[in-house]
Parts: structure tokens; C-alpha cells; sequence
């Protein structure tokens, strides 16, 4: 595997993370980027932190540890020029300046450029795009530039990309072959620079866009209310309203995606796979179709940025038939996130998904990680589209926490907040509201790791894979058929011993809790997915700066509540009092 080294301005560092996604989709190692210095950061280490992972208290110019730090900073990310095949220059624009290149980047650059001419290296140099006019810069570029010392970087948006992309995917992965290519979509300046005889794979592969694009003639709102698109069908009167609160502009283009097959085999697949059986009293079903559209508009509402909009709309189209049993299968009870994977592969494969990317000038791989996308998603504590929506469309839908004005209250109270990493975050505007928030739904968090909760995942794990090895399924069927469906095929499958103990599942209304093993009953010892959410609230500091703090640190009720929460701690067996024994292999 290839290395590569960004450089480029650390208070960019969301662009930083995007470009290192964009890079790791790719088939790079990226060995380091440009980002600001954290208390608690090993600067010397030799693997770096994973992307928007917080790492403390920023550090900050004014503090007496940042010498030292930047010290530290400098010796690893030059030893790492050292390493790299590949150094691309992250010069976005910056302050109203075009192809922004501070001093701190004109020296790691002029060091890369010193490595190719006198210590034999053979790095390949990259900017992102030629730097303006008015920059002292540009006279010494072009003229790196005028060498071929230096190169463009063209986006694999056209036929070829001056960055050879390796295509490391396996067969089955790769997008159709009808995907051929077409002109270039040029993204840099006319002193750009022929591309390089390196062609992109056949997936990056994208024809030029239309004179007028498909966001430019579709650029337009629909009703959700009263739209009756076939691809909306699945959605209640409830639902909807619920959608018109989170973005009451509803894009038109929307539509397309929603309509794709892989993304409506979702309105099947539970939320929460606590549905079928008695111990829970659902009020409705949560499907995770529906999840899928309220994160994209929460996603749009706060930043209408498509490409992050359909990178939280596609988030969870690798989810099966029972969703988070699929994890507790796979050995993934904890992070649950076994599948996420297979998302950027379903993508590819999807004729309909790949046209329109096609069409929309998108690449595959810049909407199938959220995880790059703060907004979109982060770690917890910290509040995302993603942890915002399903807090608000289960406690409604399936656990009457709250109705539809009670959810208008807590989101018209939200904003955009800058984190202790500098680092956009959903927060709250309102100390009193965003506490109230936190109150309202520790109770919720408190069911997803519950025992009854564990008990339920595991279960349906067990029977699912009792029915694989018995191949009675396979894991293509949890992809094509509905959790009904499936239901219904455990029901019938001829095999008494799943079958029944299926059927005492479902009548099941309590549950074994202990800590040992209970002899001649279903019983299993697995550890569940803590979820909570600590939020951000708005803050001001002496000189009226905005800035930001974390509820448990403006409300001692709050961090009591919260700690109570996480000390919390369920049986270590928990079961049903029928007797089944999963099948081995």
C-alpha cells in the first residue's frame, strides 16, 4: 500500500479528514495531515489517531506546552515527508484566497521537492489546485510547476487523474463496465498541466456533466406531505410531519436515491430488531429507510452540502434483515458496526445509485463514509444527525417519549457548534433545553444495553446463524428478503427445534437474569452498546466570543445523572427460561 502525506492548513482540519477519506478510499496509508495539536496526543507515535477521534483539550499558541508540541509535530510530519510516495498539498481556499499556501506549507513542500532533486526520493508532489495571483507563492510554483517538478492534482472526475489510483477492490466490487469514460471535468486552472499517462479505475470513471447538471434543473422542493412518489409509499401521515419538521425544504433530488431498490429493501429492516416479540410493547415500527431520509435532512438543513447529505442518506444501506443482530452475530455486540464495510461495495454494485452519481458529477466513494463528515456523524458523547434522528423518530415512534411538538421544541433549539477539537458539532442554544434534552432521554439510551435489550439481539443472532449453518438462510437472504419474510421462513422451515423455540420467543414475557449460567434454558453472557449523548450548549465567554461547553459542565444534576447512567450495570447472563442451544458449525 501506498503512502501519502497531506499537507496543508490545520484550522482546515474537517477538509483535512474529508481528503484523508477520500485518499483511504483509494487505496492509500495516509501517514499523517494537517491538524491542530491536542493535551493528550502522542505526537510522536508511530500510527496516527483515527480521524475526528478527540483527543483532548486543544492546545492552544498562548498555553506553555504548545513549543514543545509543535517541536514534536515538525520532527514527526517531516520524517513522514521522508517516508511518503505521495505528498498532496490540501490548498483550499481560505480567507477569500484562492489555493490558499501558508509558509508552513511552502516549506514542507519546498523540503519534498529538495528530497526528489538531491537525496534521490521519488516522491510524486500534488497541489490541489494552482494557488492565486496575489499570493507571494506564485511565481515560485509556477515555476515548480513549469519543471514538472510539481503537478495538478486532478479529481478522477474525467478520464484520467495525474495521482495513479490503484485499484486494489476485489472483482465483485468494482462498478459495471458500462460506466466508460468521458472527457475530463477539469478542477484545476488553464496553467494546469497535462494529466499523467495514470488512469483512474473503471468505478471513478465518471462522464462530463450536462450543460445544466441534474442539481441545476431539479434544483426544487417537494411537499412531503402530499407528495405520493412511489418511492415514498412507505411513509405514515406521522412520518412525514415528523420529516417536514427536521427540513420543511424537502429536495426534489432526494427522490432519486430514495427510489434506488437498495435503499428501499430498507423501509423493512427495524430500527431497533426489539419488535417481535412481547417483553416490549411498541407503540409503531421504526424502519431504518425512514432514519435514512430524517438524518439526510437534518444533514441538509445544517450544512446543504449534497455530498455529505447523501453520505448520511446511504449510511446504513449495508444494514440486513435485523440489523444490530447481525453484529451481535458477527462477534460486534459492543461497536456494532460489523457491516459498515460493505457500504461503498453496495454502492458500486447499484445500477441505479451509480447512474445517478454518474449523472450528478459524485463519486462512489465521497458519499459511502460518513464517518468523515462531523455533522453526519462523530463520537460519542457528541450529538450528529445520526444520533439526533434516532433519539427523536424512536421515542416517537416506538416508545412514546415525546410527540411531534415536544421533537419541534428540542430541534428549533439546535445550532452548529464548535467542539473542544474546533471541530463543527449539533449543540443546543439553550442551557434549560438542552438539559431537559438529556434528562428526557437517558431513560431511552438505558433500553438499547438493557437486559431484556441483549437478551432479544442475541437470541435472534443464535437463531439466524442455527439457520445458516442448517442452510435453511444464507447471509444474500437477509439482504433480499424482509425480517417478515424470514419470520415466517424460521416459522416453516421444517427444523422443530428452531422453529419452536422461535414460537416460545415470541411469547416470551420475562426474562432470565443472573450471574451464573442458568442450566436448561436459552442463556448467554454478551455485552451491549452503550449509548448516551452528552450535548454542547452555547456559550459566552468575557469578550463576547461564541464559543461552547458540554452540558455535564453547566449542570451538576445533568452529570449526575449522566455518570449514573454509564455506571449502570446489567446481569452478566441474561436469557429466556426455554431451553435452546445455538447450532455450531
Amino acid at each position: 500500500m501506498k503512502k501519502l502525506v497531506i499537507s496543508g492548513s490545520s484550522k482546515l482540519y474537517e477538509r483535512a479528514l474529508y481528503w484523508r477519506g477520500y485518499f483511504e478510499g483509494r487505496g492509500y496509508e495516509v501517514i499523517d495531515w494537517p491538524r491542530p495539536l491536542f493535551e493528550d496526543e502522542d505526537l510522536l507515535a508511530e500510527e496516527p489517531p483515527a480521524p475526528g477521534l478527540p483527543l483532548g483539550r486543544l492546545i492552544r499558541p498562548s498555553d506553555s506546552a504548545y513549543a514543545d508540541g509543535m517541536t514534536k509535530f515538525y520532527q514527526q510530519f517531516y520524517k513522514h515527508l521522508d517516508q511518503t510516495d505521495f505528498h498532496f498539498v490540501m490548498n483550499e481556499d481560505k480567507n477569500g484566497i484562492e489555493g490558499y499556501i501558508g509558509p508552513g506549507t511552502i516549506a514542507e513542500l519546498t523540503y519534498s521537492i529538495i528530497n526528489n532533486l538531491n537525496r534521490g526520493h521519488k516522491t510524486e508532489i500534488q497541489l490541489l489546485k494552482m494557488p492565486s495571483k496575489d499570493q507571494n507563492c506564485y511565481d515560485e510554483v509556477k515555476f515548480w510547476l513549469d519543471q514538472d517538478w510539481i503537478k495538478i492534482y486532478r479529481r478522477p472526475t474525467g478520464k484520467k487523474a495525474t495521482i495513479p489510483v490503484p485499484d486494489n477492490r476485489p472483482e465483485e466490487i468494482q462498478a459495471p463496465a458500462e460506466l466508460s469514460s468521458g472527457e475530463t471535468v477539469a478542477e484545476t486552472s488553464e496553467e494546469s498541466p497535462e494529466p499523467s499517462e495514470h488512469s483512474v479505475p473503471e468505478g471513478e470513471i465518471l462522464e462530463p456533466l450536462p450543460k445544466h447538471s441534474f442539481f441545476d434543473r431539479d434544483n426544487r422542493s417537494i411537499d412531503i406531505l402530499t407528495c405520493n412518489k412511489k418511492c415514498l409509499k412507505f411513509l405514515t401521515p406521522e412520518v412525514r410531519e415528523y420529516l417536514k419538521i427536521l427540513s420543511p425544504d424537502f429536495p426534489a433530488w432526494f427522490l432519486r436515491y430514495i427510489a434506488a431498490p437498495e435503499m428501499q429493501r430498507l423501509s423493512t429492516v427495524s430500527m431497533v430488531n426489539i419488535d417481535y416479540n412481547a417483553l416490549y410493547q411498541l407503540s409503531g415500527f421504526n424502519n431504518v429507510l425512514q432514519h435514512s431520509i430524517g438524518v439526510a435532512l437534518i444533514i441538509w438543513k445544517f450544512t446543504r452540502d449534497k455530498k455529505q447529505t447523501l453520505a448520511g442518506l446511504l449510511h446504513d444501506i449495508a444494514s440486513p434483515a435485523f440489523k444490530h443482530c447481525i453484529d451481535y452475530m458477527n462477534g460486534d455486540s459492543e461497536k456494532q458496526e460489523s457491516l459498515e464495510s460493505q457500504t461503498e461495495q453496495i454502492i458500486r454494485n447499484s445500477r441505479v445509485l451509480m447512474k445517478q452519481l454518474k449523472k450528478d458529477g459524485i463519486l462512489p466513494s465521497e458519499v459511502s463514509d460518513y464517518h468523515v463528515y462531523p455533522i453526519a456523524d462523530n463520537d460519542a458523547p457528541g450529538l450528529a444527525a445520526d444520533r439526533l434522528e434516532y433519539t427523536f423518530s424512536n421515542g416517537l415512534f416506538l416508545f412514546d417519549t415525546w410527540d411531534l411538538e415536544k421533537v419541534k421544541y428540542f430541534y428549533n433549539n439546535i445550532t452548529v457548534l464548535k467542539n473542544e477539537n474546533d471541530l463543527d458539532e449539533l449543540g443546543f442554544r439553550d442551557q434549560s433545553v438542552c438539559a431537559e434534552y438529556v434528562e428526557t432521554t437517558l431513560p431511552l439510551y438505558a433500553i438499547y444495553n438493557s437486559d431484556k435489550s441483549r437478551a432479544i439481539l442475541q437470541f435472534i443472532a443464535d437463531i439466524l446463524k442455527s439457520m445458516i449453518i442448517s442452510g435453511y438462510l444464507s447471509m444474500d437472504d437477509l439482504f433480499a428478503m424482509s425480517e417478515r419474510e424470514i419470520i415466517d421462513w424460521i416459522l416453516g422451515c421444517g427444523d422443530k427445534t428452531l422453529s419452536e423455540a422461535f414460537r416460545q420467543f415470541q411469547r416470551a414475557t420475562t426474562i432470565y437474569t443472573g450471574g451464573i449460567s442458568k442450566k436448561n434454558c436459552y442463556c448467554t453472557n454478551i455485552k451491549g452498546k452503550i449509548r448516551y449523548i452528552v450535548p454542547l450548549v452555547a456559550t459566552e465567554t468575557d469578550d463576547e466570543e461564541p464559543s461552547a461547553e458540554r452540558i455535564t459542565k453547566l449542570s451538576n444534576k445533568i452529570n449526575r445523572l449522566v455518570k449514573a447512567h454509564l455506571e449502570e450495570k446489567g446481569a452478566k447472563y441474561v436469557g429466556f427460561d426455554f431451553d435452546f442451544k445455538p447450532y455450531t458449525e
